[in-house]
This record gives C-alpha cells, sequence and structure tokens, in this order.
C-alpha cells in the first residue's frame, strides 16, 4: 500500500471518488455553516481548500461572489463541470494567490487537515481578508488516514491533527479576534470537528 501521498498526488487519484462521501463529509459540519453561508450573500468569498465544491456550490446558491482554491487541477475540473460560473483558482492554501484585503470571507472546511502547520494558512488568510471581514474553519479530527483504494492500489493521503486550543491559540497570536469556537463530539466524547469563526 501506498501511504501518505501529499495532498496533490493524493486528490489527483481520489478525485473522481471524492463526491460519494459527500453525507460523510457534511457529518464533520453538522449544518454549522448554514448561517454564515447566508451571511456570505453578495460578498466577496473564498473557499479554501475548495475540493470538487461541496461548499462552494453552496455559497454561490446563497448569492455569493465565490473563488474555488485548490491545489489540485483534477478536483477543480469536476467542480468547473458542475458550475463554470465559478472562478477556480489551483493553488497553496499556504501562499495563497490573490492580494491584500480581496475577501469579505474566507470559508476552510476539512481541508487544514491535510496541513503540516496551520500558521502560515492562518497568516495567509488574515492578509486576504477585509478588516472587519470573518474567517470560518471547520477543523476535523481523524483518528487515523482513510486507506483509500483505486486500480493502482491501497493509499492514504498526509493528514495532521490540530487540535482545537491551539487552533485558536495560533489565531489569536496573529491578532484575529474569535467569534465562535464550538467542539463537535461523537457520544463517547471524542471531538470530531471545530467550528472556529475569527474576525479580522
Amino acid at each position: 500500500m501506498q501511504r501518505k501521498l501529499d495532498p496533490k498526488q493524493g486528490f489527483a487519484r481520489y478525485a473522481h471518488t471524492y463526491d460519494e462521501l459527500e453525507k460523510y463529509w457534511d457529518s464533520f459540519e453538522q449544518n454549522k455553516l448554514d448561517p454564515y453561508i447566508l451571511e456570505s450573500s453578495g460578498k466577496e468569498v473564498l473557499d479554501a481548500g475548495a475540493g470538487t465544491g461541496r461548499v462552494t456550490l453552496r455559497l454561490y446558491e446563497a448569492g455569493a461572489k465565490v473563488t474555488a482554491l485548490d491545489i489540485s487541477s483534477e478536483m477543480l475540473a469536476l467542480l468547473h463541470r458542475k458550475n463554470s460560473e465559478i472562478e477556480v483558482v489551483e493553488g497553496d492554501m499556504e501562499a495563497m494567490p490573490f492580494e491584500d484585503e480581496r475577501f469579505d470571507m474566507v470559508f476552510s472546511s476539512l481541508a487544514m487537515v491535510h496541513l503540516k502547520k496551520v500558521d502560515t494558512f492562518l497568516d495567509e488568510c488574515y492578509r486576504i481578508v477585509k478588516d472587519g471581514g470573518k474567517v470560518v474553519l471547520v477543523n476535523i479530527h481523524y483518528r487515523k488516514p482513510m486507506v483509500l483504494k483505486d486500480n493502482q492500489g491501497k493509499y492514504t493521503i498526509q493528514c495532521y491533527n490540530h487540535f482545537p486550543r491551539h487552533l485558536r491559540e495560533t489565531a489569536e497570536s496573529l491578532a484575529f479576534g474569535v467569534e465562535h469556537d464550538e467542539i463537535l463530539t461523537e457520544g463517547d466524547d471524542v471531538w470530531v470537528s471545530q467550528i472556529l469563526v475569527l474576525r479580522k
């Protein structure tokens, strides 16, 4: 088995079956993004780590002027087929190809788990969001990497758990204000995800 492919390689392989688990990906959020998606109407919004557009399409339908950023051209190609009006940009969340203070809101769901460190990404979010703008994050927890399978065999994609307190403290150290911080758990009280909403 090929273990721990980097995200660019891994999602190139995973792109065409990623949408089959949409309900599973949604379960990490438990509809907690809904009010922020509604708030995005009429605003300039980035979905960082957009993948095939699970959240991007909801932002577009809510009336946001949304841009989708992802490291995987294969994932973005699938998003473009779903909605060709959405701007798609291939790029790295740790070096985003956007000018300072371009966006009113930045969303990132399920993507930070593939970053070894979150500091650079959060710093980039601070740079590209306008004063008073929001950053809406879903920080998920994997007990172990998912084992994926295709015609080339089994593989995993690199992932790193970022503990909620560390993520919040890192954001605060970059001068973000914390508007909302909620831990979602399952029955055994193990954290599943963190919904963290920051304001610049």
